[in-house]
């Protein structure tokens, strides 16, 4: 009777987990925030997984967990000490996805292997194919000026599906079947969702993303060092292309030459408030360096600029936890990398290291220009893709 009442649990848990993986990884493009939520009530309810023995061993034996964890107490202890009643320190639930992590790496470690990889591939391919078709949805037949989805907005919706779409393509490198290349369609059906919400400070991350797709896919196939030119051009040639057929676009090259010239020509409305955004970070910072003003007071704190963020994961962070919130910003988008570099090498260390790379790049770029970490979505899916890719994408002793 017990064995089977242990056999029900195993299953309702795993079916939850797949449903807080689907919710996150497929509906998220559409659906927005309400995802995030659903993913973070999921890995909740499973959080009593964390208290298996020799669960702390496994969590402590993977640095970026370590980070996650130390990250989230120290951003806790920094916003409780400059709380102004007990409330201010709730909304530290948009950094509950670091805390979560290592309850998502423990389910991950334990259904390991190519298999699984590649499942978790394939519902991010239809995560890049909802949010296309989203977009679709929002351009051709509501006839909106650019694509938002659901519960966000344009900016959160790019940032979202381009994360998951380039993601979508480590099945490339996890899965040797014939019909790998399919994968691909992942990053492919991503740029089209991009291009539809016209979002800038995404598209910059596009030549980057690009790069290290390309370096993965080179390496994989073990190409002559001509094939990385031949791809290196083709990546050009998109980007033009993309560029060329998108005024929106179009404007970045010029922004870019105003901006390293003499900024105060700036004829671009967005990109000179940001600009004053940032520096209005820099001298709000300094006023409060040590552990900042505490995520509740943040608008308080950059009211006297006529602003409410920074638009810029870096000033955000500083501003509202000091020298600490920075160390913690660094530390968290270097997480992803290094709990790949202290892993021993297999079949699946090529997957699992192109997913770091765009994680921590993709994350980095998207936090220049708007705030990334720290928006509960973003936040929770960059987390939990990191701990399912580390705990998850590595082979199972049977296939070594």
């Amino acid at each position: 009777m017990m064995r089977r009442l242990l056999l029900v649990l195993r299953a309702i848990a795993l079916g939850l987990a797949w449903f807080g993986a689907t919710a996150l990884f497929v509906l998220s493009p559409a659906i927005g925030s309400i995802s995030s939520i659903v993913a973070v009530a999921a890995a909740l309810l499973l959080s009593p997984t964390a208290v298996f023995r020799g669960a702390w061993s496994t969590i402590r034996a993977q640095p970026a967990m370590l980070i996650f964890l130390a990250s989230f107490v120290s951003l806790t202890v920094c916003y409780i000490a400059t709380s102004r009643q007990p409330s201010d320190v709730l909304l530290m639930a948009a950094f509950f996805g670091l805390a979560l992590a290592p309850v998502v790496f423990l389910l991950a470690d334990r259904r390991p292997g190519t298999q699984t990889a590649a499942i978790v591939c394939g519902l991010m391919v239809l995560g890049a194919l909802v949010g296309a078709l989203t977009a679709s949805y929002d351009v051709f037949v509501e006839h909106k000026a650019r694509a938002v989805g659901w519960a966000q907005g344009g900016n959160l919706m790019a940032r979202t599906v381009v994360l998951i779409g380039f993601l979508a393509a480590a099945g490339l490198f996890a899965n040797r079947s014939q019909w790998r290349w399919w994968y691909l369609l992942g990053p492919a059906l991503s740029l089209y969702a991009l291009y539809l919400t016209g979002t800038r400070g995404v598209f910059v991350a596009i030549p980057v993303l690009g790069l290290i797709l390309l370096w993965a896919i080179m390496r994989e196939l073990r190409a002559p060092r001509w094939w990385y030119a031949a791809g290196l051009a083709a990546l050009v040639v998109v980007i033009v292309a993309a560029l060329a057929i998108s005024p929106r676009f179009l404007g970045i090259g010029r922004i870019l030459e105003e901006v390293a010239t003499d900024p105060s020509t700036l004829t671009d409305h967005s990109v000179g408030k940001r600009l004053t955004m940032w520096t209005a970070g820099w001298v709000t910072f300094l006023k409060s360096p040590l552990i900042g003003f505490g995520w509740a007071n943040f608008g308080e704190a950059s009211k006297p600029y006529g602003i409410y963020m920074f638009h810029n994961d870096f000033f955000d962070m500083a501003v509202a936890a000091g020298i600490v919130g920075i160390g913690c910003w660094v530390a968290i988008l270097i997480a992803p990398v290094a709990g790949v570099l202290a892993m021993p090498r297999d079949r699946l260390h090529l997957a699992r290291l192109y997913c770091a790379l765009v994680l921590s790049a993709g994350t980095f770029i998207f936090g220049l220009t708007d705030m990334t970490l720290g928006y509960d979505l973003p936040t929770t899916l960059f987390a939990f893709a990191t701990a399912v890719v580390l705990g998850a994408f590595r082979e199972r002793r049977l296939e070594l």
